[in-house]
């Protein structure tokens, strides 16, 4: 009897060349430090009620295969600053175009990135000494991504949502098992001594949640056997969460900032990373929360454009040059 420990399951991720044909994954493929990883197929039921004089259905008919697959990763450190962690690949397939420098690695918000899609594998291990493998795999797939901090002390973590066609649900044989080799060796860094400004101004908080606002979509392709052809991001709307403490209006003006349609750039600097927008705007401001006994200030921040596009947001490791 088979027994699959959720412990034992583990992710597959790369992406398609040519686009929106699934690639065959290579152990090399196996390489992402995920944890909190979940599946979700979606196969369409087309239900069927033919008047046969009673209650009783006739079995539906299956339709359109799409799935949801979900994981984090933290924010991390590839160990070279020209190189780039291994997680960049999952970022590039929710709209991020990279710019490798001779110091550094940048991603950068792009529309001309919309159709940049990966094959992923899940994958359930059976127990065992020589165990087989229930590979869960998608193609055509593209995502959306929120970077977030939950506490200060911890790790960045980056929480990735993609969407996709249901290739397929097979079973793969102990002789052919892909086990997960490669991951980028330097751990997180706590995300302590750090400077976060906004308008220049240091902001002092716990939390802080920075969402790419990706609208993904499956396109239909009735020549696909599985009735899609692949997912596009067809839109976009970054966001900033953050609870700085509340403070006089003298120190730092949000209310008139608000008001006055004000935009201002976010510069959050770690050891290894500097994530940055140049147009910061409030959209909600003075909704007080509570944290270790004194009053926050729960804001919410859109990251705007500045005229020349594609430059909502910005994460770099290492420097430019």
């Amino acid at each position: 009897m088979s027994g699959f420990l959720s412990a034992k399951r583990t992710i597959g991720f790369a992406t398609e060349s040519p686009a929106y044909t699934a690639s065959t994954l290579a152990v090399t493929d196996y390489n992402l430090s995920a944890y909190n990883i979940n599946y979700d197929p979606d196969i369409a039921m087309k239900a069927r009620d033919l008047a046969r004089g009673n209650f009783s259905r006739d079995p539906s008919i299956s339709g359109k295969r799409q799935i949801s697959i979900s994981f984090s990763v933290d924010l991390c450190y590839s160990g070279t600053v020209g190189t780039a962690p291994s997680y960049y690949k999952c970022l590039q397939s929710c709209g991020l175009k990279q710019i490798s420098y001779g110091t550094g690695v940048e991603l950068v918000t792009d529309a001309a990135y919309s159709n940049v899609p990966s094959t992923i594998e899940v994958v359930e291990k059976d127990e065992g000494v020589s165990p087989v493998q229930v590979v869960v795999k998608a193609h055509g797939c593209m995502g959306n991504a929120k970077i977030i901090l939950d506490n200060i002390g911890e790790p960045v973590r980056i929480d990735f949502d993609f969407k996709g066609v249901l290739n397929g649900i097979t079973d793969r044989a102990f002789a052919t098992i892909l086990t997960p080799t490669g991951f980028d060796t330097p751990n997180p860094d706590a995300m302590l001594g750090i400077t976060t400004t906004i308008y220049s101004e240091a902001f002092k908080f716990n939390k802080i949640t920075i969402d790419l606002g990706n609208d993904v979509q499956v396109w239909t392709d009735p020549s696909k056997a599985q009735g899609l052809e692949g997912a596009r991001i067809v839109d976009r709307n970054p966001s900033l969460d953050i609870d700085p403490d509340m403070s006089l209006i003298a120190t730092n003006a949000h209310y008139t900032r608000h008001i006055n349609n004000t935009t201002g750039a976010l510069a959050l600097t770690t050891n290894r990373f500097v994530i940055s927008a140049p147009a910061a705007q409030i959209i909600q401001s003075y909704k007080p929360g509570d944290r270790e006994g004194h009053v926050v200030n729960q804001m919410r921040f859109e990251l705007k454009g500045t005229g020349v596009g594609n430059n909502d947001l910005s994460i770099l490791q290492g420097a430019r040059s």
